[in-house]
């Protein structure tokens, strides 16, 4: 297996790198949430990638030879996203990436905080595995999908 290596998105290739790590995103929420409401087309996901997500966040990507197979976001206080390719889980690249963010976002805050689907127990039990901890659930309510989810908190220092 090639070594991975998580870096920053390299700017002369934002554009493909911001489509690549959407084609991701959009997979590995397809493999790892079946059924799960779709509220935004795919063309408005590519959308909100390059204008949100990859300008306003701090964006760190899991490159594989070449190949983006993971990607991870933080906005402030709050870990926005982590997802790795489907058939690359279960090989240290999630928790890569989750050290990168955790070491990154000490220097701003004591507390990284996130959502999960309640019925994402694949990450559930990933991010607990990892220091977070449960501090409040949704119906629902709070979020697009509709679905219930949870607010995990973890510090970022000592």
């Amino acid at each position: 297996m090639s070594e991975v290596i998580i870096r920053r998105v390299h700017a002369p290739a934002f554009a493909t790198e911001c489509d690549a790590t959407t084609a991701l995103f959009l997979e590995a929420r397809r493999a790892m949430l079946p059924g799960l409401r779709q509220v935004h087309s795919e063309e408005h996901a590519y959308q909100w990638m390059r204008e949100i997500v990859f300008p306003r966040h701090s964006v760190w990507l899991a490159d594989m030879a070449g190949e983006i197979v993971g990607f991870v976001a933080r906005d402030g206080a709050w870990l926005a996203h982590l997802y790795v390719k489907p058939g690359r889980t279960g090989r240290g690249i999630g928790k890569k990436l989750l050290d990168v963010i955790v070491a990154e976002a000490a220097a701003v805050t004591p507390v990284l905080r996130l959502y999960t689907f309640a019925r994402n127990a694949g990450a559930r039990r990933f991010y607990e595995r990892h220091g977070f901890v449960a501090v409040a659930t949704g119906d629902g309510s709070g979020n697009e999908e509709g679905e219930p989810d949870v607010r995990y908190e973890r510090p970022t220092r000592g």
